[in-house]
């Protein structure tokens, strides 16, 4: 297997956990703030991976890339889907969010004049559709929500400016290094916002067996591994190819729905599944940004 396979595989490996997170988060969320429960997550990432790679670095020249990668890529991006959960309903958050492959598309097209095919386009399109199937899973009641949509949208939005910042950044760099430093100024300005914040902050709700189990994914794997699968997803394959596999972390939330909570998957649903993955093998073919 080539690395090209191998880095496909580890983005496929980081939907899937991503996709099961938000049962995770909104779990944790009784407990906790969108805020808190994005620093207690940066934390123990930045842990791990001190404990991987315990290498020091510090350089002022590239110091503010990794500051402002935790801003988009920890900050907002957490910050803004959680809260935009608690506004409107799981369903609108993921065809919204879902929007961050098209965004990505344009924004390399603007900032790197990267060109996209046609094939390419349309794959896009066609899996947004799959996800606005597989999200309302027979449900055809659409209840906007100004507030909750142009949170999950300002997501979305963030999630695709962090992938330009990596396609931008220097590729020679450690990537466990360089995610270490992302989480770690993602959980010093998530401290700075919880002052800010005011909410009283109870740990002691980690002492329940599955609240600390549910941390130590979101934070473990969902942060700390597929960050770092991620980013060199993005280094090898290119921010628009990495982007398309997003679309499907709908499809397994509503998966693991079926399988933990017993939810119903309605033929609406699974033709929506079809559109997805029929789209982003569309969408897998070669672009000249991203080669």
């Amino acid at each position: 297997m080539d690395r090209r396979h191998l880095v496909t595989l580890g983005a496929m490996v980081c939907v899937v956990i991503w996709g099961l997170t938000f049962l995770f988060s909104k779990h944790l969320m009784v407990y906790f703030t969108p805020i808190q429960l994005m620093s207690m997550r940066c934390l123990l990432a930045c842990a791990i991976l001190w404990v991987v790679r315990p290498k020091w670095s510090f350089d002022l020249r590239t110091e503010w890339v990794f500051v402002l990668m935790a801003v988009f890529g920890n900050v907002l991006y957490f910050s803004t889907e959680n809260l935009a959960l608690t506004y409107t309903y799981t369903s609108e958050v993921c065809i919204l969010t879902s929007m961050t492959s098209m965004m990505s598309l344009v924004l390399m097209h603007a900032v790197f004049k990267d060109s996209v095919g046609r094939m390419q386009v349309l794959g896009f399109v066609i899996s947004l559709a799959g996800v606005v199937l597989v999200a309302f899973n027979g449900s055809v009641i659409l209840n906007l929500d100004p507030i909750g949509d142009v949170l999950a949208l300002a997501s979305a939005l963030s999630w695709a400016i962090y992938g330009v910042m990596l396609r931008g950044f220097d590729k020679g760099f450690d990537v466990v290094v360089m995610t270490r430093k992302m989480m770690f100024y993602g959980f010093l300005m998530g401290v700075i916002l919880m002052i800010i914040e005011g909410e009283p902050f109870e740990p002691h709700h980690l002492l329940e067996p599955y609240n600390l189990f549910s941390l130590l994914f979101l934070g473990g794997l969902g942060s700390c591994m597929c960050f770092i699968l991620w980013n060199r997803s993005v280094k090898v394959l290119g921010v628009i190819k990495s982007n398309i596999f997003i679309y499907a972390m709908p499809v397994v939330t509503l998966i693991a729905g079926h399988l933990v909570f017993d939810e119903t998957i309605t033929l609406m649903a699974v033709v929506g599944m079809v559109l997805v993955i029929s789209g982003m093998l569309m969408a897998n073919g070669r672009s000249k940004g991203d080669d």
